[in-house]
């Protein structure tokens, strides 16, 4: 039986920032399909709108839980990271992500696919910043076992607070993810979530997602 892997800070930002990546990508590549061709039918409408939802939930609540939970921990054992200039950049996705909000609830197109482009030219240079200073390796150096899974936790429970609609959200984050990483998301998570909200009770509101989710 294979053992599960130790807890790790940085690996756990490191999933965060590949569901935002994935949700960009195929935001952005759907925005400009929609917008040339329209959309193909009503189902799709709302699946791609809530997909859209869901990316800014999740992306909204993880500068959140760096800026008041994760960067407060790590200064005093990271004196060298300049935090100011990431939290400064974060501040400049929050605008980004407002105009994606905007541009959503409207139904332009052509604004969010605006946006997408802003938020991708920030976010790339951003999360290779964040990933050099906080890599696993740096962040196993840095904090004990115990201070790992203390912190892991208290995100978990930040993230239930914060990241909001979770019928979306929660979802947006096990499905832009497969394998290890989807498997460690949904271990963490209280089985209430992944036992009955997400497969029983919250399955109507996200399954207009799916045609953009990973199986």
């Amino acid at each position: 039986m294979s053992e599960k892997p130790m807890p790790n800070i940085g690996a756990d930002l490191q999933r965060i920032h590949r569901v935002v990546t994935r949700g960009l990508s195929v935001a952005q590549e759907n925005c400009q399909t929609f917008a040339s061709n329209g959309f193909p039918d009503e189902a799709t409408r709302e699946g791609f709108w809530k997909y859209c939802l869901g990316l800014e939930a999740i992306a909204l609540g993880h500068h959140l839980a760096e800026d008041e939970l994760f960067f407060p921990y790590l200064r005093e054992r990271l004196p060298a990271t300049d935090f100011d200039s990431l939290e400064a950049e974060h501040q400049q996705m929050l605008a980004t992500l407002e105009k994606m909000r905007q541009a959503r609830e409207s139904g332009s197109l052509e604004a969010l696919g605006t946006a997408l482009s802003e938020m991708n030219a920030l976010w790339h240079p951003h999360i290779e910043q964040e990933e050099t200073q906080f890599s696993p390796e740096i962040a196993a150096e840095v904090m004990t076992v115990q201070e790992h899974i203390s912190l892991a936790q208290q995100a978990a429970v930040f993230s239930q607070q914060h990241t909001n609609p979770a019928p979306l959200a929660i979802p947006f984050l096990f499905y832009n993810l497969e394998g290890d990483d989807r498997a460690h998301f949904m271990r963490v998570m209280p089985p209430e979530i992944t036992q009955q909200l997400v497969p029983v009770v919250w399955k109507d509101e996200w399954a207009p997602m799916k045609p953009f989710l990973l199986d």
